[in-house]
């Protein structure tokens, strides 16, 4: 999926795992720009391509 903005925050990009739909958001470092957004995603173990429109996986399904 794509990097998409936030509910509460939409200038917050939320990340979307391809397989299981998990979510990728950290409201005490909200992420306005991709770099920072999947930064914070790779330090917390997802992988997949560095673009926004992935395809990314969550920790648990890159496993």
């Amino acid at each position: 999926m794509t990097a998409i903005p936030g509910d509460h925050d939409v200038s917050a990009l939320v990340l979307i795992c391809d397989h299981c739909g998990r979510v990728h958001n950290r409201s005490e470092e909200s992420a306005v720009r991709w770099p920072a957004l999947w930064g914070q995603a790779v330090a917390a173990g997802w992988h997949g391509l560095d673009r926004p429109v992935g395809p990314h996986f969550c920790f648990r399904c890159a496993a």
